[in-house]
């Protein structure tokens, strides 16, 4: 199973789609162990590593210029991403991404 490629978020707990889509379509990006993720004014890059039955990763990146890191997991289901994504010392919020067909 392969789940690589770009995935547009379109549902995240605590933040509603005009606010994920603030500067752009939120996304996370994966290409093998790693990736990126964007959504409102967050940018990070992951490690990601596949266990048993799901997939973790660990991200560092930036919140609005502020250093920003954290930690989430996630399963991969018919060309969606299903999971929750951690902020070191603050917020979680669960999320729904598809897999872009282009």
């Amino acid at each position: 199973m392969d789940i690589d490629g770009k995935y547009e978020i379109i549902e995240m707990e605590l933040w509603n789609k005009e606010d994920i889509d603030l500067t752009e379509t939120g996304y996370f990006e994966i290409d093998g162990n790693s990736g990126c993720l964007h959504f409102i004014c967050v940018d990070g890059n992951m490690n990601i590593k596949n266990k048993k039955d799901k997939y973790v990763f660990s991200w560092e990146g930036n919140d609005e210029s502020d250093p920003a890191s954290g930690h989430g997991e996630f399963i991969y289901e018919k060309d969606m991403l299903i999971g929750r994504i951690y902020f070191h010392e603050g917020d979680s919020s669960s999320f729904k991404a598809i897999k872009n067909r282009s």
